[in-house]
């Protein structure tokens, strides 16, 4: 189970009758996560998008936290919250930038734990925010600022390993295919798979439509999706056409990974890209940022 369903398993409950001490434990483990989160994309940033890094997962955390106390927050009031706090808690750069481009605006200096702390410190300003409605601003900052030290002391890099390992794209177990060896092997041509077609057409068409990505990479692109039908695929956008074939062949720019499912889901324009990686389910190889953006295209 990814933090997303940890989250998302938090939001089902009940908490209506819940003593505070209970809310509070809660509301803490939620933010403890998201800033877990946010670490790893001071590590390996979000791919295609220009603005929001870090937004998804603030987000997700700040409608959490709001729900453990009683309070409904759309994913929209979340992003326009999220600002408002950040502003409050004296980040007034993020809050004029709307929090796009948190990586780059702070470079070298947003290391991992500085990462987790800012995030901690913003998610405990949350939790005062709807624990305590009407809290001024000045006391607001003062809560940001003991508890971005107390995010700092809080830190632990063994954690975030393992955070961070639970995150990795995980290999879909295939099929038991004992059954399937007693078709016949002209079935077994004849059919493909559900990854094959997806691959073949949308994937195909959005290659053909998108001459900017293909010019943009210039290269070979590996493609390895596992699981059920899954495979071995390159795309070598340096030819002018007829582009994807089986296997891979020549040395990639980018190699991109995904369980079978989420790949069709992503091509198709199902699952955000975003979330796709920090949840596990999509990784790409190098990270690359700019590479990456590139990429949205033929994931939207």
């Amino acid at each position: 189970m990814s933090w997303l369903d940890t989250l998302e398993d938090i939001r089902k409950k009940d908490f209506t009758k819940a003593p505070m001490a209970k809310r509070d434990e809660a509301a803490r483990d939620v933010v403890n996560m998201a800033s877990y989160a946010c670490a790893v994309v001071a590590v390996s940033p979000i791919p295609f998008s220009d603005a929001v890094l870090m937004l998804p997962v603030q987000s997700a955390m700040v409608v959490t936290v709001g729900h453990v106390y009683g309070r409904k927050v759309t994913e929209a009031d979340a992003k326009s919250l999220i600002v408002e706090l950040a502003a409050t808690a004296g980040l007034g750069m993020l809050a004029r930038q709307g929090i796009k481009a948190i990586l780059p605006v702070f470079g070298a200096l947003l290391t991992v734990p500085a990462a987790f702390a800012m995030n901690w410190g913003i998610g405990r300003v949350a939790m005062e925010y709807f624990r305590n409605p009407g809290m001024p601003m000045d006391q607001l900052r003062k809560v940001y600022e003991a508890a971005k030290d107390e995010g700092s002391a809080m830190f632990s890099r063994e954690r975030f390993d393992m955070f961070r390992k639970s995150t990795a794209a995980p290999k879909e177990e295939p099929e038991d295919d004992a059954p399937k060896k007693k078709k016949t092997a002209a079935k077994k041509k004849a059919a493909k798979t559900a990854v094959e077609k997806v691959i073949e057409g949308e994937f195909t068409k959005k290659l053909g439509k998108h001459k900017d990505v293909r010019d943009a990479f210039d290269g070979v692109i590996h493609l390895d999706i596992t699981g059920p039908g899954g495979g071995k695929w390159t795309a070598d956008l340096s030819k002018s056409s007829e582009w994807i074939s089986k296997g891979h062949a020549g040395k990639p720019k980018l190699t991109i990974r995904a369980g079978a499912k989420d790949f069709i889901a992503l091509v198709k324009g199902e699952k955000n890209a975003q979330m796709a990686v920090m949840a596990g389910d999509l990784s790409l190889e190098p990270m690359d940022l700019d590479m990456a953006m590139k990429l949205g295209p033929l994931f939207s």
